[in-house]
């Protein structure tokens, strides 16, 4: 199953020194996947990063205490959900093969994303969030194992094998 787009967009900053949407064109790149959502980011200027970024996280720090089971504090949470709770700044219409957007840009950025966290936490997955326990990752997931410890048991759990491993052995 894909990753819900909140978490997707939540994990862009895994850790303290990786963001993997730190340029306007690192962002555009990782819209890709969702077709609205990258028409939209092209319409962005560098100087509405910022706000995309302080979004991100404002998000990443609701869901990580969402998933730790504490209420996210009310200003992160107004910042990151207030715009998917606004009317839309676009208009979807038919099109040859499907559907076009018209009004695109920052703030269809903003509520596209909004609109993915408020649908995330409305939703089932919400309860089975949870945070990778890896050192240093401040990634979320979704799991139905509630004993499951990290994002991906190649990389983190990994690394956290070796840790251990290092102090038994050294």
């Amino acid at each position: 199953m894909a990753e819900p787009l909140a978490l997707a967009f939540a994990n862009t900053r895994s850790s303290r020194e990786r963001d993997r949407i730190a340029t306007l064109e690192r962002f555009r790149a990782w819209a890709r996947p969702w077709p609205v959502l990258a028409a939209c980011a092209a319409e962005l200027r560098s100087d509405h990063l910022p706000d995309v970024l302080a979004r991100r996280d404002a998000t990443q720090l609701v869901l990580h205490r969402i998933a730790a089971g504490e209420p996210p504090p009310a200003a992160e949470l107004d910042l990151a959900t207030g715009p998917g709770l606004s009317p839309a700044g676009f208009l979807i219409r038919p099109a040859p093969g499907g559907v076009a957007l018209d009004g695109t840009g920052p703030e269809a950025v903003q509520h596209l994303l909004g609109r993915a966290l408020v649908d995330f936490l409305l939703g089932q997955q919400a309860e089975q969030l949870r945070r990778c326990q890896g050192e240093g990752c401040h990634k979320v997931f979704v799991s139905a194992r509630a004993h499951r410890r990290w994002c991906d048991s190649r990389i983190c759990g990994n690394r956290a094998r070796v840790a251990a491993h290092a102090r038994r052995h050294g």
